[in-house]
């Protein structure tokens, strides 16, 4: 009985703990934040924090890294799939039912590498396919493509959930992967934009 009563304690201090990080990183970055700050809006003491967490960089990495393993396994079906727009609404859906978290890690007071690593969730599937159409592409060509794509993937989920992630999930998922698909073509008729617009390097494959 003991331990089925630690055990309930130690759940309910770690997940007082990261909700009040989630708050506080809405403000600041987790370089800012103290263990001070941390007990006081958990409403523990420091010696309890420190049973458990070495530091908030520590408390960060294990909301991170469970998030992360969570968001996997969400998209993991459609990634061997190579099914692109279900990702994007597997995903999405992942964020909104985890918007809390995901707005604050996902936030201007978010981890760049955190966000580096969620984007490269895509990364491998979308190399492999891009090169199985274009196998003659320069493979530094393909990581430039994908980190301008990912980057702007970023940008729209930071945005969507700074909005309280209101559009609709599979609305959000037909733009992004449109955008991913066909860049400004997808929606900008540019055939019609003066003076007209020309292409400055050739299309993959197709040679210098």
């Amino acid at each position: 009985m003991a331990n089925i009563k630690d055990n309930r304690r130690s759940q309910y201090t770690r997940t007082a703990l990261r909700k009040a990080l989630l708050l506080l990183m809405l403000d600041k970055p987790i370089d800012k934040i103290t263990v001070k700050e941390l007990c006081a809006a958990a409403d523990i003491n420091r010696g309890t924090f420190y049973a458990h967490y070495a530091s908030p960089e520590q408390l960060l990495s294990q909301v991170e890294n469970e998030f992360y393993l969570d968001l996997l396994a969400e998209v993991a079906s459609f990634r061997q799939a190579d099914d692109v727009e279900r990702i994007f609404v597997e995903a999405l859906r992942a964020l909104r039912e985890r918007r809390e978290m995901a707005s604050a890690l996902f936030g201007p007071n978010g981890d760049r590498a955190f966000l580096n690593r969620v984007v490269r969730v895509a990364h491998d599937m979308c190399i492999v396919q891009w090169s199985g159409v274009t196998p003659n592409a320069p493979r530094d060509l393909l990581e430039h493509l994908y980190d301008f794509l990912s980057a702007g993937v970023v940008r729209v989920l930071q945005e969507w959930l700074a909005t309280g992630a209101e559009e609709p999930v599979e609305r959000m998922a037909a733009i992004l992967t449109d955008l991913s698909n066909f860049g400004v073509s997808a929606f900008v008729d540019i055939g019609r934009i003066d003076p007209p617009v020309e292409r400055r390097l050739p299309r993959l494959g197709e040679g210098k």
